[in-house]
């Protein structure tokens, strides 16, 4: 009798301090629902770039392309820009692109630049032009805004905009003489919205990672942009 006199005093107990932690517990749970921001995605990122296109029988200019220089302390972006510069430039039409890769390996970076290796890579690979640069700014800035009711009980929203700064420098050489044919500076910005809403612990939304994963897809419409105002300048032809 004593023993079970025991259990039920502990049973008792056990109900009246989970009785008095159920409220803080939901209280904390639904106040974090509004404290911390909605999981979002960028909503741009898919979108579909249209570059000019060559008329049928445009005479190509044979491209060399030279690494960019990073001046952004993202030199993950270097790697990201020449390939993505690369297939613009064939998805065009007016141009015909070397491996950047041989280029690389016979010149090696922007420091590395000489009459000398500019006319290598004429005889080697018939380069006409060579294209290089330098990253100049890659930025983003966060602004966040929403509300809450009632711990989330009558629901809650929470908006982010990512404000993205890009800016690229680029010059156009003669090969081989090495005159500066074109040369010039894009500054491209975009403002992605991202918005989750939600009642209790029902939201909408997925996650964000504006690093490596992102910064490629972003730089996409600054590098966009440089081929577009390359071909309509127009002074990579002799």
């Amino acid at each position: 009798m004593i023993e079970l006199q025991g259990s039920l005093a502990h049973l008792y107990n056990a109900m009246y301090v989970l009785r008095k932690a159920i409220p803080v517990l939901l209280v904390a749970l639904l106040a974090g629902q509004c404290m911390s921001p909605q999981p979002t995605r960028y909503e741009n990122t898919t979108e579909k770039i249209d570059l000019p296109r060559a008329p049928v029988g445009t005479e190509k200019i044979k491209v060399a392309l030279l690494p960019f220089r990073d001046l952004t302390g993202k030199a993950f972006l270097v790697e990201p820009a020449t390939a993505q510069l690369t297939t613009m430039l064939l998805q065009t039409g007016y141009f015909e692109v070397i491996e950047p890769g041989f280029i690389e390996n016979t010149i090696g970076t922007q420091k590395d630049l000489s009459p000398e290796k500019l006319q290598l890579i004429k005889e080697k690979f018939g380069a006409q032009i060579l294209i290089t640069g330098t990253l100049t700014n890659f930025e983003v800035r966060k602004n966040r805004s929403g509300f809450c009711l009632l711990f989330g009980l009558l629901g809650s929203y929470n908006k982010e905009e990512y404000i993205v700064e890009t800016g690229i420098d680029y010059r156009i050489l003669g090969v081989p003489d090495a005159n500066i044919r074109d040369a010039g500076a894009i500054e491209n910005q975009r403002t992605d919205t991202s918005q989750a809403a939600g009642v209790l612990f029902s939201y909408s939304g997925a996650s964000t990672d504006i690093l490596k994963s992102s910064g490629g897809k972003l730089l996409r419409y600054a590098m966009a942009d440089l081929v577009l105002r390359i071909i309509q300048n127009g002074k990579y032809r002799p």
